[in-house]
């Protein structure tokens, strides 16, 4: 049969068990990579087993899959840069900051505390020599977090929780493949690169130039997007070409981490994407990814599970004693710094404590997985290490990553109920049972509007409408929100949600109607409002709202430049700027006063509402007092401000109408072509901001 038409075959049949653990997966209590895990196990094993009664259909079919003919390499080439680009992607970087300490610890401090304990415990039971050992240590100190979050999220996490395994998660892989580089150049006998002191300076390089050309490759991506011209499908092919040239670049050309290089461009690109491209084309975008992400992870997982059962080939009852050591020096390992370290954090005003539940939740969730296995198939190729120290790293690895996904992976459930992580505390008990009433009657009330509608009776409706608060309902807490939460506590959760939202409502003004420069600082505003508000409450949000109205440097400069020096470009730019963040966000104020009166008040109550209207309103007046001041001083120039921006909303409004009448069959595709090719060539001809001399010379009768 055709090499190609059997590749195709297999292809097709890794993605139909990968959708077949995906649906069981769904429906039982183990984790996805555990199912991953025992179906490899078990395509691997039947290879065997056919390899002897039913050859030649064993190589047609199975082969490929246990026995290929490209390198271990391959796998992290091909399946890693797109995983990895995709979490970084993900990650909301502004919510993450604040335990960037923590993360960096869990992400580096912890791999090289994990590499020593393992590698020194190893050595002490095996006759096997201390770089072996370490070799070892350093492949199992990478964990995959993929398992770990998806039951988090299942049973209903803290958000720190998962943000701290994603952060780890995202350099852990990077610090753990440079630390072995270093280790295998010194199993391998390569002078130059075996001294400590060398190792030292390569990791320092591979980190720290990988950052550096991730973050340049990131804002060099991300300052091209607009230039896409909100082309959905053209947004998400220049993201797709991303990873693999920077992976690729970074490893063979530049010689840093190409790990690290594609996180960091990735976490650029998530920072800044969501300002440069449309909700609806960063939804798509996102969709993707995730998409791509769940296929990547899922089909390397099942692949190098596929080679267990060669993996561990020779094992004998040794291995397993030896196998029990090392899992338990990795655990020790884990909860030293989790619970030695991380405190000294919190100690020193780094972080905010990590309870002692998240800690043991996350030494248990610590699964390792295809990163570990695709490792473990690296040293076993690797012909320039000694067999007997190949056969040891491999068995053991094979093991230990076998140990923790069936075990911890298929307990972790457990483990978190009995942390009581998966219950609400008493505050958000109280705010489940005021959003299900709310909701409730909501739902009761549009119920009886279809019932009227149908003529169904009266008694029908009522039955129906018992029946559904009855089900919704059974799980809520009875408690009296008042009671429940604190008046400061209330109000913390009104001010977060109140930036959350606007930080969702900013880049709907994208586009050219305000400038990416405004959108990315107000951005960045509504993450500092969002600390604050946490940390200082109501005073901490309206010092942070306040900071960006501000008159910065570079505007009293360019004022001066306009009065003393007659250069009237930079005082142009500067007008601009201000104008355009002035009333977007007076725009946006305005929504987020209804987005209070229809959500906040129902949950939080009239008189809390009330409160965060007063803050709302007192940010609108700062507004107005701002534009009053540019009209006061500069009002020629605003009326040609005000102009232009009416212009482009009148042409953002035409063309959102005329898409609606495409999606509608109201007209033609050859019609939509014709008027939008129209409103373009005006959209483009009303873009440019009107130069500042233009305006301050204007003939009175076109003032």
């Amino acid at each position: 049969m055709n090499g190609v038409v059997i590749l195709l075959l297999v292809a097709g049949g890794l993605l139909a068990v990968v959708a077949l653990v995906q649906m069981l997966a769904s429906r039982l209590t183990l984790p996805e990579s555990t199912l991953l895990a025992l179906a490899g196990i078990g395509i691997g094993g039947a290879y065997v087993i056919l390899r002897s009664s039913a050859p030649a259909f064993a190589a047609t079919f199975f082969a490929p899959l246990v026995d290929p003919s490209w390198p271990a390499e391959a796998y992290l080439w091909l399946f890693l840069p797109p995983l990895l680009f995709q979490a970084a992607l993900s990650v909301d970087v502004r919510s993450m900051a604040p335990d960037a300490a923590p993360i960096l610890m869990l992400a580096i401090v912890a791999v090289v505390v994990a590499t020593g304990v393992i590698g020194l415990a190893a050595a002490a039971v095996t006759p096997f020599g201390i770089v072996t050992c370490l070799l070892l240590g350093a492949m199992i100190a990478t964990t995959d977090p993929s398992a770990v979050i998806a039951v988090f999220r299942d049973v209903g996490a803290p958000a720190r929780l998962i943000r701290l395994v994603e952060g780890e998660a995202l350099l852990n892989d990077a610090a753990a493949i440079a630390i072995m580089g270093v280790l295998l150049a010194m199993l391998t006998g390569n002078g130059g690169d075996a001294s400590v002191g060398t190792g030292l300076r390569e990791l320092a390089k591979a980190f720290g130039g990988g950052v550096v050309f991730g973050l340049v490759a990131g804002r060099i991506a991300a300052f091209l997007l607009p230039a896409l011209r909100g082309i959905a499908q053209a947004e998400a092919a220049w993201t797709l070409a991303l990873p693999y040239p920077l992976y690729l670049v970074a490893e063979n050309v530049l010689g840093v981490s190409g790990v690290v290089s594609v996180v960091c461009a990735g976490l650029v690109i998530g920072a800044l994407g969501r300002t440069r491209l449309t909700p609806r084309n960063w939804s798509h975008l996102q969709l993707i990814w995730e998409q791509i992400a769940a296929l990547a992870g899922a089909v390397v997982f099942l692949l190098a599970a596929v080679r267990v059962p060669e993996l561990l080939h020779g094992v004998v009852g040794k291995d397993a004693l030896w196998l029990a050591v090392i899992v338990l020096a990795a655990l020790a390992a884990r909860l030293a710094v989790l619970f030695g370290l991380l405190p000294a954090l919190a100690w020193l005003k780094l972080s905010a404590p990590v309870s002692h539940a998240y800690k043991l939740a996350i030494a248990w969730g610590g699964l390792r997985g295809a990163v570990t296995l695709v490792l473990a198939l690296g040293v076993a190729e690797n012909q320039a290490v000694r067999e007997a120290d190949r056969h040891f790293v491999t068995i053991l690895a094979t093991g230990f990553v076998l140990v923790s996904v069936l075990f911890n992976g298929a307990t972790l459930r457990w483990v978190m109920r009995q942390l009581g992580l998966d219950q609400l505390s008493p505050q958000e008990q109280a705010l489940q049972g005021q959003a299900l009433n709310m909701s409730t009657e909501e739902v009761e009330s549009t119920m009886r509007r279809i019932g009227g509608h149908f003529h169904f009776t009266s008694g029908a409706t009522d039955q129906a409408a018992e029946v559904y608060r009855r089900e919704v309902a059974a799980g809520a807490v009875e408690l009296n929100l008042e009671e429940a939460l604190s008046e400061r506590e209330r109000l913390t959760i009104g001010l977060v949600s109140l930036a959350t939202r606007e930080r969702e409502l900013i880049p709907e003004y994208g586009n050219g109607l305000v400038s990416i420069r405004n959108l990315d600082a107000m951005m960045r505003n509504t993450a500092d409002m969002i600390d604050a508000a946490r940390t200082e409450g109501r005073l901490g949000y309206k010092r942070a709202s306040r900071r960006i109205l501000a008159k910065h440097a570079g505007y009293r400069f360019a004022v001066w430049l306009h009065r003393v020096v007659h250069i009237d470009r930079p005082l142009a730019n500067a007008l601009a700027d201000r104008f355009e963040l002035l009333i977007c966000r007076q725009t946006v104020l305005e929504r987020l006063r209804a987005y209070n009166r229809a959500s906040l008040q129902p949950v939080l109550g009239e008189r809390m509402a009330d409160l965060l209207d007063g803050v709302l309103i007192a940010r609108i007046e700062a507004a107005e007092e701002g534009l009053a001041e540019l009209r006061g001083k500069f009002g020629d120039y605003s009326a040609a401000l005000e102009k232009r921006l009416l212009v482009l909303f009148a042409l953002y409004i035409g063309q959102s109408k005329i898409d609606t009448m495409l999606a509608e069959t109201v007209i033609s595709k050859e019609v939509y072509k014709q008027i939008s090719a129209v409103i373009r060539r005006a959209w483009t001809a009303a873009l440019p901001r009107p130069p500042l001399s233009t305006a301050l010379h204007m003939p009175p009768a076109q003032k």
